[in-house]
């Protein structure tokens, strides 16, 4: 009689099976990762592998929220842990001439809050990393300009969380637009509209290369300015 032989999984399947045990929304570290898939080599590797077949795993550049230890399990992807097929996600049929269009007409600026990308947020030690998402992801997918939206790592955990992530009422945005009172406000709103992007001006541009100054330095050049203002007093 011959004996069967056990049937060899992958190491993708194996880190598959251990995320997907866990369950979606589920914060874990990496030693957790090392500890419930032992002896496959470059494991966290392997786990990145997932988020081309639709698993969602962020981590601190992606949700502030998390520590540099931490991962976040969002979405489960293919269960190929259970033999169903890779399918293509939605991230793979924005190709990457879009994406980069997509930037580029954004100014490569988060078309959420404004932030740069590679800018440091005032309130921490990153630095806004930009995504292309699709505003609506229903099939058949639309990758036109029009349906693709930039965000920094901070708006779209936001969106992640339950934010903006519909779109906004015309009628509601329209009706704020002929509430502003000021026409210079008007205006402005007139140009970006036309621009297609957030508008900053010296004062911002500043303040951003000011924030990418070492800490002490950025005291000094604070001080500065602090005392010019009290001369001109």
């Amino acid at each position: 009689m011959t004996e069967e032989r056990p049937v060899r999984r992958s190491s993708k399947v194996k880190v598959a099976e251990f995320l997907a045990g866990l369950g979606e929304d589920t914060v874990f570290t990496k030693f957790q990762l090392f500890e419930g898939v032992p002896g496959v080599a470059q494991v966290d590797r392997r786990m990145r592998d997932l988020r081309e077949l639709g698993w969602q795993i962020d981590n601190y550049k992606t949700d502030p929220r998390l520590q540099p230890d931490q991962y976040r399990l969002t979405a489960i992807g293919t269960r190929i842990d259970l033999g169903e097929q890779p399918k293509e996600s939605p991230r793979q049929r924005i190709p990457a001439v879009r994406r980069r269009e997509a930037i580029e007409r954004a100014g490569r600026l988060c078309q959420t809050c404004g932030t740069r990308a590679g800018e440091p947020y005032p309130d921490s030690d990153q630095t806004a990393v930009l995504t292309v998402r699709l505003i609506d992801p229903a099939p058949p997918i639309n990758t036109e300009l029009a349906n693709l939206s930039v965000e920094c790592q901070q708006c779209m955990a936001g969106i992640k969380a339950g934010g903006s992530a519909s779109s906004p009422n015309p009628d509601d945005v329209l009706a704020r637009t002929l509430s502003l009172s000021g026409r210079e406000e008007r205006r402005r709103l007139y140009r970006l509209m036309q621009a297609g992007r957030p508008e900053r001006d010296e004062v911002d541009l500043i303040f951003a290369e000011w924030l990418r100054l070492a800490r002490e330095d950025r005291v000094d050049v604070m001080l500065k300015l602090a005392g010019a203002l009290i001369e001109e007093d």
